[in-house]
Order: structure tokens, then sequence, then C-alpha cells
């Protein structure tokens, strides 16, 4: 015990000390005249990037090939090119048969329509049930007598469910059940239902437990419920807690008043899972109007048509119907989310933006496939449950882009970009948000910055406070402080080789 109290005294003058230590040094900082200050320009320390609603990855490529497979029930019309032909960006290579996609469109139609259909009426049957009087919940029937179970009642687990089961507990009535232990893994027999599903003179109750070690004291793993009519048909129910069963509905369109709140619930999903068919009934549909609306497929690159298959054979085997081999150039493939594919037709102008090499530059969309294709790895496929469209983006070979190299593809050419700058480069203080700026004297000032959005948890948006023309000194270097004097610098002198 006094050891202890020894080394707490210890640990408390060692940490006073170092206490003391810390604010001699501070004071001494503090009262120490302000060193130069290198200070970096607040563009060479700035990261432009695209609002993300409009902006997708595409990877930089040359030789880009275009492969067409046929999928689905529509057929190939007129094929406008043969194996060998040299293509250009824009030339037709097939139409489809408009003839089968317009029925397939009728099908789609017709499957919207069943949608809404089921919708309306499970719609009136909810507000039928909303308007439904419960009736009083039935109690058990005092003169009914059950039939007495035989055998000795202490031999409790039954290792077969059949006729000959003995009940630990219960009359048969709904409030007392009879009540059976069954053995792990035991299954219902025929012979059990044939001895019960007979004509009665009152509905009989029965519970089959499965309980962990085959013992009665056992945790239930779960039981089973089953009500056997009187006229000799049955229902059962299935419960995994101590809390009781699911509640069957009421018979004759008469319901107490927990098996009408069932019923309403039960109906309120059937009416969610019949909005989801039509959701994806009215995603279907839409699909086939753009397969309509792009009846005819052009040529996404420039090249040679390599392969050219009988139809019917290629969609039979899944190869490529037509496939061209492209010439040299820049070709930028992306992916849009089927939500989106109104913002991109062929022709139109977005931009392109290589953060890796800082190249900035506009590509023509020249290709969208009119099927979904699977999108690895794209910053707007947050939701899991749209499809992804490949599109294509020709790029001028005069570009400074490279191969292989992923990029931005913003859909908008003129949209508005975000200027982030380096986070390490502004501090916080009470909520507040500053930096050590260059004033007009040539001195440090501390500078209230408005922030916004975060990019790679390393660069923060600037809305307010300073412009791109703004020189900034780092904050955490050796005896930063306002009205230090300060010497325009560059990135390379603060980062060193890494820069």
């Amino acid at each position: 015990m006094r050891k202890s109290k020894k080394s707490t005294v210890t640990f408390i003058v060692v940490a006073a000390l170092i206490i003391a230590a810390l604010i001699a040094l501070l004071i001494f900082l503090k009262l120490k005249p302000a060193s130069t200050q290198n200070v970096y320009q607040v563009s060479d320390l700035m990261m432009s990037s695209s609002r993300d609603s409009n902006v997708t990855k595409g990877t930089v490529t040359n030789n880009l090939s275009q492969t067409v497979k046929l999928q689905g029930e529509e057929k190939v019309g007129a094929v406008y090119v043969s194996r060998g032909d040299t293509v250009s960006i824009g030339d037709k290579l097939f139409t489809y048969d408009l003839r089968s996609l317009q029925l397939e469109l009728s099908n789609k139609r017709l499957a919207v329509e069943k949608a809404n259909v089921n919708i309306y009426g499970a719609q009136k049957e909810l507000e039928k049930l909303k308007n439904t009087e419960p009736i009083e919940e039935p109690t058990d029937d005092d003169e009914y007598t059950p039939e007495e179970e035989s055998g000795d009642v202490k031999s409790i687990l039954n290792t077969t469910v059949d006729g000959t089961m003995k009940a630990y507990e219960g009359n048969g009535t709904k409030k007392h059940p009879y009540t059976y232990l069954v053995a792990s893994g035991a299954t219902i027999t025929a012979n059990y239902m044939k001895a019960r599903c007979i004509e009665r003179p009152a509905k009989r109750y029965e519970v089959l437990e499965y309980r962990e070690d085959n013992k009665k004291a056992g945790v239930l793993i779960y039981k089973i419920l089953l009500v056997f009519k009187m006229d000799g048909t049955f229902d059962f129910a299935l419960s995994q807690t101590e809390d009781g069963f699911k509640i069957d509905v009421g018979e004759d369109g008469s319901y107490t008043q927990s098996q009408l709140t069932y019923a309403i619930n039960q109906k309120q999903i059937e009416i969610s899972n019949y909005e989801l068919d039509k959701q994806y009934a009215e995603t279907e549909y839409a699909s086939v109007q753009n397969k309509i609306k792009n009846a005819t497929v052009y040529a996404s690159v420039e090249g040679t048509v390599k392969t050219l298959n009988d139809p019917k054979q290629a969609k039979t085997t899944g190869d490529a119907f037509i496939q061209i081999i492209g010439k040299s150039g820049y070709y930028v493939q992306g992916f849009i989310s089927e939500l989106q594919l109104a913002d991109v037709q062929k022709g139109s102008i977005v931009r392109i933006k290589s953060i890796a090499d800082n190249v900035n530059c506009n590509g023509k969309i020249v290709g969208v496939s009119t099927y979904p294709g699977e999108a690895k790895d794209v910053s707007n496929a947050g939701n899991d449950n749209v499809s992804y469209y490949p599109f294509t983006v020709s790029v001028s070979a005069a570009q400074n882009l490279k191969i292989g190299d992923e990029v931005e593809i913003n859909l908008q050419e003129n949209a508005e970009d975000i200027h982030y700058i380096l986070k390490s480069f502004v501090l916080s203080e009470d909520g507040n948000y500053y930096v050590y700026m260059e004033g007009a004297d040539g001195n440090l000032k501390k500078q209230q910055v408005e922030t916004g959005l975060t990019l790679y948890g390393e660069y923060i948006e600037i809305t307010a406070g300073i412009t791109e023309k703004d020189w900034l000194a780092f904050p955490y270097t050796k005896g930063i402080a306002e009205g230090a004097a300060t010497k325009h610098s560059t990135q390379k002198e603060l980062f060193g080789e890494m820069y």
C-alpha cells in the first residue's frame, strides 16, 4: 500500500514539472519575435472538382472496340455493313425490327396496367378493412368437454408426431391447447393428420413444442400451433418466441380486433409489393421505349468491321453480332445510371478531367448503349437497385491524356466547379475557421474563412474569405504568429521532393 502511494506522488510531481515546462515554453515562444514565414499562393494549393450529381468516372483507352450483342426478344431488321468494311463514327450498322419491339412494348405496358389494377383492388380492400367493425374475441366453449388424452403423461417426450402422442398439459381449447413436447427432428406424419382432421363438435387446439436438449425445462426453439376445425380442415402458425402465435384472419368476413389489425397490416404489405411491381414494370417499359428510340445502331468508334455473325446464331451462342476494331485516338468509357439517361445524348459535349495529370478538355459522346452493363466503380453508383449503361466519349488525340488513366466525366460542359485547398492550411477555433494570410503590409494576419465540402479527406472547400491570388502560410511552422514577416515561396520548398 505504501509503495502505491509513493508511485502516485512521484507521478503527480513529474506531471507537474512537465506542465510547468510546457507553460514556460509557450511563454517563451509568445515573447520571442516572430521569424520570417514562407507563404504560398492559394492557386498553387487549390484543387477543383465538379459536383458529384453531374459526374461519373471513366477510363482512357485507344483502339477502342465496339461490340454489339443481341439480347431480349428483339429481332434484327436491316444490316448496313459487311465484314471488312471501314466505318466512321456515326455510320449506320443495323436497325432492329420495329414490329417485334412494338409487341414487346405492348407486353410491358400490359404489365404496368396489371400492377395498377392490383394496386387499385388492394387499396379498395384495405379501405374496406379499415371500415370494418371488429367482433368480440371468442371465448372457450365451457360446455365442450375435450377428449381425454390417454397414456402416462410423465413420459412427455414424443419422438414421433403421430396419432398416439401424449400431451403434458392442456384440454384442447384455444386458451388451454393440448401441448406436446416433440423430439428435435421429428416431423408431422400423415398418421397424425389423419387422426386429427375429422368432423368434431368444436375446434381442437394443439401445440407442438421443440425445446433445447428435448427437455421441458429447455429453452424453446420454436413451436407450431395447429387448429383442427369442426369441418375436418385445419390451420397452423409458427412462432419462435414465447409471446404467442401469428393470428389467422377471420372467417366469413368477420374479424376480432387482433385479427383486423393483422389483416390491415398484411394488406398494406401487399400494396407495397404491388407498387414495387409497378416500378419494375415502368422501368422495363421505359427500357423498351429507349430501344425503339434507338432502333438504329450506329458506329461509336472509327475502325474496321471485324465480326458480323448471323443474328439468330449470335443470340443463341451469346457471341458478338457485330464487332468493330477502332483506330488510334482517345476514347473514354463511362457508365450512367438509368435515372440519368436523359442527361446523356449522342453528340453531347462533356468535360474530361484527369486529376493525375491536371488535364482538362472536352469530349464528344459518340455512343450510348441501349443495354445495361457492369459498372465496377462509378461515383454516382450509390443505388444498387438501378442499372448502369455504358457510354463512349471521343477525345481529340491532341490532348495530353494517358492510356489507362481514370478520369472524371462531367456530363455538363459548363458545370460549375468546386474549389478546394489543402485542409492542413486551415485551422479552427470555437467553431470558426481561419488561415494565416499575408496582409497588405506584407505581414501575417489571421483571416477568417467560410468552408464547405471536403474532398478525399485532404482538401476542404473555401466559399468565402480568400481568393486565388492570396498568399497563405503553413500554420504548423515554427514561430508562426500574426505580424510575422513573409516571404513568397513554392510548394516544392514546403513538401520537398514529394511535391
